[in-house]
């Protein structure tokens, strides 16, 4: 809904930005990068990256400029930005270049974490039902990385029919004036084909199974939201950085059809105000542009007022709130899901979901899907998750209420990570309902359209609602 809410504010805003940039650059200055400098030494070399206007300039050209005063760059294949490993004194002068927009900090992104109920709460059991799974739709899950070779519900190559990994030593991958090499493409800097790109942390193999698990471990009683979707799991490591995540964004652009890739799963974020020329949403412009549906979590950082992930509001992109499950057993724990209004309402949303400001067109989820107590695909890798979530796994009075048998191939969890990759599930199913035709407008278009409306809320903290699945593959169906 935002996107059509700030779409002329936003073009009447490119034309002014582009008549300005002709005879002096907009150059942002990052908050981030100015703190890092203030505590940089001037021998020590910082990863930033480079916006530039790439309507007077080209990925070559900006490159050899960096080079040329002293930095080593890494570019990018399909995204108009440049990595570069510079100075203090370099970083200034490249500031300074003619076409660059902005330099950004290499700074540290955050995961947004804290199916059996969740499933049939949007609806997607129904969807089911009528024969659609999203068949041959590629979900792409940008995140820690998925275990395809423990877990039997995303099987590596059948299920998750290709899985990467970031290189180690990022510095080592750096091109300087004078080397015999051409600059390092950034979509190269993975390793393919493996049956298992998690390291530590879990949290991809979680969400990939919210997407489009299969069930195989539990006989079919936890399956994802579009089990006959295939995954392409791009792990960013244990610990995300910007550059990773734009390079894995290069990466679904290079391979878009060769998978048949219409949507990215985003559960990480940041704080902050909303920049248009931030690295990572210029990619993600990018990446819509090419037919991709870019999804992102709202943030875990509510319930106060403007709380949202900067890059989840972005017009280009879905991005999602929490919401509680409809549970059948009131015996089960509430926690997240107290109501908070005294009007006795499920679903609801989760306390911790983040929130918008009212009244603005632009800062508010697009809609709301289960972040709380979700059970799906546990890695055995994912020792970071595995342990968090232990008290939850097998806890008869919550609603994870893991069995036994089900505990070694499960794991539950809670948080706008686990909301994200519902609504991802569900574009799949939408572009198989409609032969693969939707453009990400349309795909946002319908799913805010069919929301379930949450009586009590505003779109400041839930978008238009509650994402149904079965009203949303409904109104696009050939």
């Amino acid at each position: 809904m935002k996107r059509w809410l700030v779409a002329a504010a936003l073009l009447v805003g490119a034309a002014c930005d582009t008549q300005r940039d002709a005879a002096a650059p907009q150059r942002t200055v990052d908050p981030a990068l100015r703190a890092a400098l203030a505590t940089a030494t001037p021998s020590d070399r910082l990863i930033v990256i480079v916006n530039y206007d790439e309507t007077v300039t080209t990925s070559d050209a900006m490159s050899a400029a960096i080079m040329d005063v002293g930095s080593g760059v890494i570019q990018f294949n399909n995204l108009d930005l440049v990595a570069a490993y510079a100075t203090p004194a370099e970083i200034t002068a490249i500031g300074a270049l003619p076409a660059v927009q902005g330099v950004y900090a290499n700074k540290q992104l955050r995961y947004s974490a804290m199916l059996h109920e969740s499933v049939p709460t949007i609806r997607a059991d129904a969807v089911h039902a009528a024969g659609i799974t999203g068949k041959g739709v590629g979900i792409a899950i940008l995140d820690s990385g998925i275990d395809g070779l423990y877990n039997p519900d995303l099987h590596y190559p059948d299920k998750t029919v290709q899985n990467i990994k970031v290189l180690v030593n990022l510095t080592d991958l750096f091109t300087f004036k004078g080397s015999l090499q051409k600059p390092a493409k950034a979509a190269k800097l993975f390793v393919e084909n493996l049956p298992n790109s998690e390291t530590s942390v879990g949290h991809g193999t979680h969400v990939a199974g919210i997407a489009a698990g299969l069930g195989t471990a539990s006989g079919g009683y936890y399956t994802g939201v579009a089990p006959g979707a295939n995954l392409i799991g791009i792990g960013t490591g244990d610990v995300l950085f910007i550059f990773w995540a734009l390079a894995g964004f290069d990466y679904i652009l290079d391979h878009r059809t060769a998978y048949n890739i219409k949507v990215v799963n985003n559960s990480w974020g940041t704080t902050g105000p909303f920049d248009p020329k931030d690295p990572i949403n210029k990619a993600t412009k990018q990446v819509s542009g090419k037919g991709i549906t870019v999804v992102f979590a709202a943030g875990n950082d509510g319930p106060d007022q403007n709380t949202l992930n900067p890059y989840s509001v972005a017009p280009w992109v879905i991005g999602v709130a929490a919401g509680c499950k409809t549970v059948p057993d009131p015996t089960k724990s509430a926690i997240h899901c107290a109501d908070q209004t005294g009007q006795n309402r499920a679903p609801i949303l989760a306390d911790f979901s983040s929130r918008g400001i009212p009244g603005d067109p632009l800062y508010h989820p697009d809609v709301t899907a289960p972040g709380v107590h979700i059970v799906s695909t546990r890695a055995s890798t994912g020792m970071v998750l595995n342990v968090s979530d232990a008290n939850h796994d097998l806890n008869l009075t919550s609603t994870c209420a893991l069995s036994v048998a089900n505990a070694p191939y499960y794991t539950c969890a809670s948080g706008t990570s686990m909301a994200t990759p519902h609504v991802t599930g569900v574009v799949a199913l939408m572009q198989e309902a409609a032969g693969g035709r939707l453009t990400p407008d349309r795909v946002a278009s319908v799913l805010t359209q069919t929301a379930r409306p949450l009586p009590g809320y505003a779109l400041w903290e839930v978008g238009t609602g509650y994402v149904d699945a079965l009203a949303a593959v409904n109104a696009v169906r050939q």
